[in-house]
């Protein structure tokens, strides 16, 4: 019975000497150490907010004196995609004005100020310092642009957390008697000068995303109208349009509209591409066949 006891007793022991044993091989394990540092320097990073997505806006600039002597734009539709947070790391893209940009800089988890900067390469390129305000999804910031000799070469934005998804429902929305004035000052690039008035009522009756146009359907639409029903197309695809026409209106007039890409060409569907190719017939003709069906 004694002997059964002592054999008891010496494997507890060594059982305990054997634990402590390991737990002082983990504690000294460099290995872990660095892992547990590792784990522990990072933690201050975590954040109970997903600041990824798409915050869409307007891009206004900061000072109007010589916009309108440049040429300048006061104010674009934009669009900052905020693709990646890693540790400190901020990783995205901006989207304005028809063109799309890299950016990568740092993010402070304590203020949520982050700092970004595009490549430099172009000369719209720029650095963004923005604020976070989670709870309301907003961003709040300025934009310096490389160039100061730039129309604008600073701009101001609060922008609205959005997502985007395809919807060919989208479509014009009016009130009565109230027309689209798209009377525009011209361009910076070929495709610019006025348009004629849009009437919104007349295209909204039309959904060139949805339905398959006829000659009948569109032959009594004035130049602007067709431009207009072809680009809801586009802008129903998130197309950042490059044409200071239509990206003054859909920026400024169509409130569901977020420019995501400048090229969507592999997005358009079968039925979208054939009402594209009947419409830009008609608007290569535009006042001949406006002067003969003409309203």
């Amino acid at each position: 019975m004694k002997n059964i006891f002592l054999l008891v007793f010496v494997s507890i022991m060594f059982s305990c000497k054997n634990e402590t044993k390991q737990q002082a091989l983990v504690i000294d394990n460099p290995v872990l150490k660095k892992v547990n540092t590792i784990q522990k320097d990072t933690s201050q990073y975590r954040t109970d907010f997903d600041l990824t997505g798409f915050y869409v806006g307007s891009f206004q600039a900061a000072n109007y004196d010589n916009v309108h002597k440049k040429n300048g734009s006061y104010h674009n539709k934009i669009n900052i995609s905020i693709d990646d947070v890693k540790n400190d790391s901020m990783y995205g893209h901006s989207i304005v004005a028809g063109n799309s940009r890299p950016f990568r800089g740092t993010i402070d988890h304590k203020t949520l100020f982050a700092i970004v900067s595009e490549p430099g390469d172009d000369k719209y390129d720029g650095i963004f310092e923005f604020t976070f305000y989670p709870e309301k999804k907003k961003i709040k910031g300025i934009w310096i642009a490389d160039n100061q000799k730039l129309a604008v070469p600073k701009r101001r934005y609060s922008l609205n957390k959005k997502e985007y998804e395809y919807n060919p429902d989208l479509n014009l929305s009016f009130e009565a008697e109230y027309e689209y004035n798209l009377a525009l000052y011209d361009s910076q690039d070929d495709e610019g000068g006025e348009m004629e008035a849009v009437n919104p009522e007349i295209i909204s009756k039309l959904n060139a995303s949805k339905q398959l146009l006829t000659n009948q359907d569109i032959e009594n639409l004035n130049k602007g109208e067709l431009e207009v029903l072809r680009n809801l197309i586009y802008a129903r695809h998130g197309y950042s349009f490059k044409n200071r026409k239509m990206r003054y209106f859909f920026d400024s007039q169509i409130e569901w509209y977020i420019p995501v890409s400048t090229d969507i060409r592999n997005k358009l569907t079968d039925l979208e591409k054939k009402n594209i190719e009947l419409i830009k017939r008609y608007e290569q003709h535009a006042e001949r066949y406006y002067d003969y069906f003409g309203r």
